[in-house]
């Protein structure tokens, strides 16, 4: 992005660097990242923690057309995805289960974004948690479904696709609530951008079914939801 940047909304609002336009998606704002300017997302995150920490090694569960892949700025990266849209170099076309039980690498920060259900979600950290580098991140997609629309189980709906998140959320909810080893917290853009990193914190402490209504009664503590500007400035 130059110097100046803006976006220009389609309603004609003009964003410029620093607001803040709160959406469905959570916080739609232009921002400076460790490596530059930026629109919040999923990528600038990822390519935030990479050009801050030094980061050497990548690793992308579901990978799909690689519009994430593709703009990742890092010396190693490997993609996973059983069926993607595309030739990309360095994708396996292999399930992430598969990839884990073959795989003897380390990887300083994993983004997982494969199939948006708890049972896949909870293996791919729980592997992604066995071949994270000591002080690396695990970025977590799909984290904060806004409506219980989106944190349905099934992505078609007569013969559809509305957005979806599905219910990664409950992985991501399930650890913050029984892990006291993980350090967690969710960036409130992108749909949720949870990141996990191996470090001491506390557990939230609360009983209860784990459905959207108790996501929406405890989102902001269950998620350990934070700004695009806090993550910034402490991550």
């Amino acid at each position: 992005m130059n110097k100046s940047p803006f976006l220009k909304l389609q309603n004609g609002e003009i964003l410029r660097v620093g607001d803040t336009k709160h959406t469905p998606q959570g916080e739609l704002t232009i921002q400076k990242f460790s490596y530059g300017f930026d629109i919040a997302s999923r990528t600038s995150i990822i390519n935030h923690l990479i050009h801050k920490y030094k980061l050497d090694s990548y690793l992308e569960i579901g990978v799909r057309d690689g519009r994430n892949f593709d703009k990742i700025v890092i010396n190693k990266k490997i993609g996973i995805d059983p069926h993607p849209r595309k030739k990309i170099k360095n994708l396996y076309e292999i399930t992430s289960g598969e990839f884990f039980n073959k795989n003897k690498d380390f990887f300083d920060i994993i983004f997982i974004d494969g199939l948006h259900l708890e049972y896949q979600a909870d293996k791919d950290i729980d592997g992604s948690l066995k071949f994270l580098s000591k002080d690396g991140f695990i970025i977590l997609h799909d984290c904060n479904p806004p409506t219980e629309f989106h944190q349905r189980e099934n992505y078609e709906i007569n013969g559809k696709f509305p957005q979806w998140n599905g219910t990664v959320w409950k992985s991501f909810a399930k650890l913050r609530m029984t892990n006291s080893n993980l350090m967690m917290c969710c960036v409130d853009c992108d749909w949720g951008v949870g990141i996990i990193k191996k470090d001491k914190s506390n557990i939230f402490n609360s009983s209860g079914k784990l459905n959207y209504n108790f996501l929406a009664k405890n989102r902001i503590d269950l998620l350990n939801l934070i700004s695009v500007n806090y993550f910034i400035n402490n991550y």
